[in-house]
């Protein structure tokens, strides 16, 4: 039998694997640090009140995919009209535009911030 055969064999085997080890990592760490804080005599509402989802996370994962999005479109132009490196245009305009959505973000979320009472900014 050919060793070449054999490579993609083991890729999903051990990729499986190891995708099985870190969720399992995950989850009785998660156990174990719930277990700690009942033992510490913490409630139901503290265990949970950390997992909370942010008003502003889907804000921010949106403007954060639009900014990829966008930066795609304009790697996608400068690469076809210029002789520059597509790799490295397309790299640098996916970070660039990406970075900006997250920068948009922090500005509405300081602004709304700043509008809520009860804040000291």
């Amino acid at each position: 039998m050919d060793i070449g055969a054999l490579i993609p064999i083991f890729a999903i085997v051990f990729g499986n694997a190891f995708a099985f080890g870190v969720i399992y990592f995950a989850i009785v760490t998660r156990n174990r640090e719930r277990m700690a804080l009942i033992e510490k005599g913490a409630t139901a509402e503290e265990i949970y009140q950390s997992r909370k989802i942010s008003k502003y996370s889907a804000l921010k994962n949106g403007l954060f995919l639009i900014g990829i999005a966008v930066g795609l479109i304009v790697a996608a132009i400068v690469s076809a009209t210029t002789t520059l490196n597509p790799v490295a245009v397309y790299f640098a305009f996916i970070l660039l535009f990406g970075g900006l959505g997250l920068v948009i973000f922090y500005l509405i979320y300081i602004k709304n911030e700043r509008n809520q009472p009860g804040r000291d900014f």
